[in-house]
Parts: structure tokens; C-alpha cells; sequence
């Protein structure tokens, strides 16, 4: 196993998508995705650090807003591809309000790909 693949996982999730420090989070975005770096998930597909960063701060200023991404199980991986479950999380609570996965291509060590399925949304609220 890769140890490069789990830790652009890991890191792409606790310290991009769990980061409120926009400084800090564009910083590892830099460090570890490819300059043209494509996130797809069920709304769209941005390209780029700026692109992919923009986005990350609209969802944690949005409908994240408070939340906390948990890694959920280890990363898998087979051949450049990286695969990670995470669940979020009110803080203080044990409930999963989303769950999904992570999938990265890696191309000479950076993550040249993303794509983020959501496999449970929240409840709908009244």
C-alpha cells in the first residue's frame, strides 16, 4: 500500500474539507492536488486549486457550516486510486447526517482527480 495515497486521502479530507483556515486549507490544496485537478460530485466538476478551493469554502460557509467530516474506515487503494468513506457530524452529537466516499487518482504523487459520492444526505427538515 501507498503510503503517498493515504495520506493525499486523509489529508484531502481532515485538512481541506475540515478546515475552516482558508489559508491553511488552499496551502494543502497546492501541496497536494495537481494544478489542474478535477472535483466531480453529483452538482459539478471544478478544475483547479483555485476552482476546487472556492468550492470547498462555499460548502463549509453553506450547508456544512459547523459540521465535522470523520474518516470512516481506512484507506483502500488499487494501482494510482484512492478510496476513503467519511460520515459527517453535528458537533457533540452521534448521528450521521451524511455519509459517502472519496475516490483519487493520483498521478505523480499529487491527486489529479477527485470524485465525492454522497450515499446518504441529511433529513429533510419540516
Amino acid at each position: 500500500m501507498s503510503d503517498d495515497i493515504v495520506r493525499l486521502m486523509e489529508e484531502n479530507l481532515l485538512a481541506v474539507f475540515n478546515e475552516h483556515d482558508a489559508d491553511a486549507r488552499l496551502a494543502v490544496i497546492r501541496r497536494n492536488c495537481a494544478p489542474h485537478v478535477r472535483w466531480s460530485d453529483a452538482e459539478e466538476t471544478v478544475v483547479g486549486h483555485d476552482r476546487l478551493h472556492e468550492k470547498a469554502q462555499a460548502l463549509l460557509d453553506g450547508p456544512l457550516a459547523g459540521l465535522d467530516f470523520v474518516q470512516a474506515g481506512p484507506v483502500h487503494q488499487v494501482a494510482n486510486m484512492g478510496y476513503l468513506n467519511f460520515e459527517v457530524y453535528a458537533p457533540s452529537t452521534t448521528d450521521v447526517l451524511i455519509a459517502g466516499f472519496d475516490v483519487a487518482l493520483v498521478e505523480d504523487g499529487v491527486i489529479a482527480q477527485l470524485f465525492t459520492v454522497v450515499t446518504q444526505e441529511p433529513p429533510a427538515t419540516p
